[in-house]
Parts: C-alpha cells; sequence; structure tokens
C-alpha cells in the first residue's frame, strides 16, 4: 500500500507567491514615502539653516546680506553658500516686503526684511517665519 503523497498544490503556491508580491509592493510604497517626506524636512531645514547663516554673516560682517530665492529653479542661496534645490512636488511661497523681491535681507544690526515662507505637499505643510525686528528664524511643520 502507497501512502499519499503530501505537499502543496500549484494553486497554494500561486497565492502565496500574490500574497508575497502585495506585501513587497506595500512596504516600497511606504518606504517611498518617507523617502519624499525625509527629502521635503531635509529641504526645510537646508533653508533654516541658510537664512539663519546669512543673518550671522551681516551680523559679523557689518552690512546687509541677502538669501535669495528663484521661485522658478526652485532653489535659494545664501551668501556663501551653493546653491540648493526643493524637491518638485514642493510649493514654497514666500511673503516679504515688497522691496526685497525674492528674497529675505539681514541688516548689521540682526534685523531683516521679514517674512514668511509656506512650504506645501499635499497635506504636509510647514511653515519657516523671520521676525523683522529680532531677525529670528523658526520652523514648524502646520496641522
Amino acid at each position: 500500500m502507497l501512502s499519499p503523497q503530501r505537499g502543496f498544490t500549484l494553486l497554494e503556491m500561486l497565492v502565496v507567491i500574490v500574497l508575497i508580491s502585495i506585501a513587497a509592493g506595500l512596504v516600497g510604497f511606504g518606504l517611498q514615502q518617507g523617502l519624499r517626506t525625509a527629502k521635503e524636512r531635509q529641504a526645510v531645514g537646508q533653508m533654516v539653516e541658510a537664512l539663519r547663516s546669512t543673518r550671522a554673516r551681516a551680523i559679523v560682517s557689518g552690512r546687509s546680506e541677502k538669501t535669495l530665492f528663484d521661485m522658478r529653479a526652485r532653489s535659494f542661496q545664501a551668501p556663501g553658500r551653493p546653491l540648493r534645490h526643493w524637491p518638485a512636488g514642493l510649493q514654497v511661497t514666500l511673503h516679504t516686503a515688497e522691496q526685497a523681491g525674492a528674497a529675505v535681507e539681514f541688516y548689521a544690526d540682526g534685523s531683516s526684511t521679514g517674512g514668511n515662507l509656506l512650504l506645501t505637499n499635499g497635506s504636509r505643510r510647514w511653515r519657516i517665519d523671520i521676525g523683522w525686528l529680532t531677525g529670528s528664524v523658526q520652523s514648524k511643520a502646520l496641522p
């Protein structure tokens, strides 16, 4: 008498392969979203750092300095620093004094033209505030 063979059918193996593929796809999507958010946070941090270094440079040098923003090229640059770009999906809106144009100017006494930057991508939003009296630069994630 032969004992019955135990094993998996082809259909059972295909179901397992499909489930593994779906799980891998979900993990990949989650990682991609996390990477995108990390790049956006990095851009916010780089903008804050550029603005703060411009303020420090103005105070140390005793003359006005500007952080320049190019909305079409999606870039910004602090004096003496490399040109930086923000991710394509990130919308940046700059509100500052009219005479400053697409820049934030810091003066030798530490004050500035003031204003803010609003960065948005879907439901994720950040705001960078620049105080006109003190030139302080603060960032926060918005709900």
